[in-house]
């Protein structure tokens, strides 16, 4: 019997978890302020520099970054009496939202305490680094196009670009609440001998999501690890 926890016990909401400072500075920092002086230059020394402005935009480095911030900006944690939840936790229509596997973060995803498996914090810059490059945890969210391995995206890994702690949630797939996660098409051109492919949601049954606050996070689990030892030493 997995236990449950009390409802005064465990109250923590992480918004926008996964904008980290190099991931901002990448996607939104340095463009603008790039975007601020070619307009500069376009005023003072020669109105050709606005071309550069939207040459800037079509940097493949620049469009990548820009992408992987807007997939990640929504990503947060909230815990509660009903249970774990990941995603755009802030938003209060997420759950009725219809996004790709290329936007899964803005959906919002939650698994019941009863549901849930194992929970910890990861802090370790080696198991962080092996999270962000396992072909395991390999999503959209921390990669701008699928591999032609990739066979689908796994749902509730919101692994970040740049992320330094973790939580990480082992659950029972078939109890948890979920955003519907519509497949996304992937064109190859030919060179896996088609022209496009589906890349189609699965549900992980280890959800993993970065922290900014790994020492709060850890405290806001404690009654569950203390309630789980118990029943796990009965």
């Amino acid at each position: 019997m997995r236990p449950s926890v009390p409802v005064q016990s465990v109250t923590y909401q992480e918004a926008r978890s996964a904008l980290s400072g190099p991931l901002l500075a990448c996607g939104l920092f340095a463009p603008l302020a790039a975007e601020i002086v070619f307009l500069i230059l376009a005023v003072v020394v020669n109105p050709a520099w606005v071309l550069a402005m939207g040459f800037m935009l079509i940097f493949a480095p620049v469009m990548i970054f820009i992408s992987l911030l807007y997939r990640n900006w929504p990503t947060g944690i909230r815990i509660d009496a009903a249970g774990i939840s990941i995603g755009a936790v802030h938003s209060p229509g997420a759950i009725r939202r219809t996004p790709t596997v290329n936007h899964q973060s803005w959906g919002l995803f939650t698994c019941p305490w009863p549901a849930v498996e194992a929970v910890r914090v990861i802090t370790d810059q080696a198991e962080v680094r092996r999270l962000r490059t396992s072909a395991r945890y390999y999503t959209l969210n921390n990669r701008w196009g699928a591999t032609r391995r990739m066979t689908h995206c796994n749902i509730g890994v919101l692994t970040a670009p740049f992320m330094r702690s973790a939580l990480v949630v082992d659950v029972d797939p078939t109890a948890v609440t979920a955003t519907l996660i519509r497949p996304a098409r992937f064109y190859s051109n030919f060179k896996d001998g088609r022209l496009s492919r589906l890349v189609q949601p699965e549900m992980s049954s280890r959800w993993v999501v970065p922290t900014r606050a790994p020492g709060r996070l850890s405290k806001a689990l404690q009654p569950w690890l203390v309630a789980h030892s118990r029943v796990d030493g009965q």
